[in-house]
């Protein structure tokens, strides 16, 4: 069943709100809303009668092709894996084609059989095509127009269809929070548009409402910038909290903006704190889903509690889990616990995917990545569940660090006081970023894929035995060699595990004093191989299993 279909009163369905006014600014300057839909029609002429699969990445030419997508009498299909694959298989699925615009960055992505189309936007202000009663069609609001589908975080990513009258009706809804200010807003985002927070903030609500979405670059903070210097006040900066980190950190001069927008992850206060103070305005997030949209916002530094959207109906099922339903959104049952406080506003109490049960003990993802990336040092981290799907009973947690100023084994230090011992993972894994999506997610597969390259044979540290070493005396006097135990005992102690029974070793090769022995390890079902290389050879090689940590 289509979202909101009833009787009920529908705001403004034509395909674009007041054509008369600037709806976009592009490198070429603004674009009217009549140029906008001349364009639309003259590119819908050259589309296939099929599903679109847009190939794009610039806000502009992205919202031009879904525009050109309805006229056609099609829909769009929407994912954030962004793969020639990916791409190509909904294609296959849906009896749709891939396309892109000439000129957009992501047309290397395009898949084999997808279609290259020209566009020609017209920055002329000219009235509308004489006689064409249908240039701004009035859309269906039972119409599909988008099928969008989750980014996979915690499994496969699955498709929601969404109807233009609840599209609509969920842009008017989020407006007046997003845009409270007496004059319209100039939005530019650092999210892509093809996924569902991109979509309904810069494209949605640039084709629905009053504003008007900044499109161009969007790769760097210089970009960012340079295109809120071309936006008009009030600004509103669209983000996540991964690129607005980057924002603060590159100490640019950032013309004024009324306010940020964040979504996709967890703020950290601390990041709100720090923006806020360098870009002198206030820091907001928007709470919602792929299922919903948005529907709720609040300011990071007033506290824990947020704001529902106006009509927002909600009920508790027998579970403990609430059912939400909004205006033009089918009703949807939240991912999350909640607690609901006064006057419309709620708090968020964790994931209902969150709750993790290991050894015995329960523990919570988010509060673990929360105590991670709460670490001096540490720009980017995360926890990893073991998958039990083999039900190891001595599976362990994995967890990845970016901290390039502090060395994993402090953070680990660090870290032991904080958490349950069941959750401490045997090491940190330093890598040089993690694999975040376009808006900043971490799905479980991308997670997984990173483990597994890790788990190919990850160096875990160096040790090497001085001159003066005790160990030394009296073995093979005049020409001492390190005794093979000794550097067992240091591979083990590298791998910081409590306690673990050695299966096999095997000495290859001697190493002398001073002489720097790298070790690795890779994991093996329940065990773990360690191999131990000096001046280009192997000299260890050793099959540990950790001994279960008691509950």
């Amino acid at each position: 069943m289509s979202e909101g279909v009833g009787n009920r009163n529908w705001p403004d369905l034509s395909l674009l709100y007041a054509p008369e006014r600037e709806v976009f600014v592009t490198s070429a300057g603004p674009v009217t809303g009549h140029a906008f839909l001349r364009a639309a029609h003259r590119l819908a002429e050259n589309l296939p009668d099929q599903p679109v699969v847009p190939v794009c990445a610039d806000v502009f030419l992205f919202s031009l092709l879904f525009a050109a997508t309805l006229i056609k009498g099609q829909y769009v299909l929407l994912s954030s894996d962004r793969s020639s694959l990916r791409l190509d298989e909904l294609a296959q699925q849906h009896n749709a084609v891939c396309i892109t615009l000439d000129g957009d960055p992501e047309a290397s992505q395009l898949p084999a059989g997808g279609k290259v189309l020209q566009s020609e936007v017209p920055l002329s202000d000219d009235p509308p095509l004489s006689g064409h009663r249908d240039f701004n069609p009035v859309i269906d609001a039972r119409r599909l127009v988008a099928v969008v589908f989750t980014s996979g975080s915690t499994g496969q990513p699955v498709g929601h269809e969404k109807y233009w009258g609840g599209l609509v009706t969920r842009s008017v809804t989020a407006r007046v929070l997003l845009d409270p200010e007496t004059g319209p807003a100039s939005l530019v985002g650092t999210v892509p548009p093809y996924h569902m927070y991109g979509f309904e903030t810069l494209v949605l609500q640039a084709l629905n409402t009053r504003v008007k979405t900044i499109a161009g670059a969007d790769h760097y903070p210089a970009d960012w910038v340079a295109r809120l210097e071309k936006a008009s006040a009030p600004r509103i900066l669209v983000t996540t909290p991964l690129q607005l980190r980057g924002l603060v950190k590159s100490g640019l001069m950032v013309p004024a903006v009324r306010r940020i927008v964040s979504a996709s992850a967890p703020l950290p206060e601390k990041l709100a704190e720090e923006a806020e103070r360098f870009l002198k305005t206030e820091v907001t997030e928007i709470y919602g889903s792929t299922e919903t949209g948005s529907v709720a916002i609040r300011r990071t530094l007033s506290g824990p509690y947020w704001n529902w959207y106006r009509d927002i109906g909600l009920q508790t099922l027998a579970d403990g889990r609430v059912e939400l339903s909004a205006p033009g959104a089918l009703n949807h049952v939240l991912a999350d616990f909640i607690e609901t406080g006064e006057a419309g506003t709620f708090k968020l109490l964790g994931r209902v995917t969150d709750l993790l049960k290991l050894g015995g003990k329960r523990g919570s993802l988010a509060a673990l990545n929360a105590v991670l990336n709460s670490l001096p040092g540490v720009e980017d981290g995360a926890f990893l569940p073991p998958d039990m799907s083999g039900a190891d009973p001595q599976a362990r947690m994995q967890a990845f660090v970016v901290a390039p100023t502090v060395a994993a084994e402090t953070l680990l230090q660090a870290l032991r006081p904080l958490i349950d011992p069941v959750f401490l993972p045997r090491r940190l894994v330093a890598v040089a970023a993690l694999p975040r999506n376009a808006v900043g997610k971490l799905t479980l597969r991308a997670l997984r894929e990173l483990a597994a390259a890790q788990n190919a044979e990850e160096e875990i540290g160096t040790f090497t035995v001085p001159n003066d070493h005790p160990c030394l005396a009296g073995h093979f006097p005049g020409q001492p060699v390190v005794p093979g135990v000794l550097l067992l005992e240091a591979a083990c102690a590298l791998l910081n595990e409590p306690g673990f029974d050695c299966d096999m070793v095997k000495f290859l090769h001697p190493v002398l004093p001073e002489q720097p022995v790298v070790f690795s390890m890779r994991q093996a079902g329940e065990s773990l191989r360690l191999t131990g290389r000096c001046l280009g050879n192997v000299v260890l090689r050793a099959v540990l299993r950790a001994r279960p940590v008691e509950g």
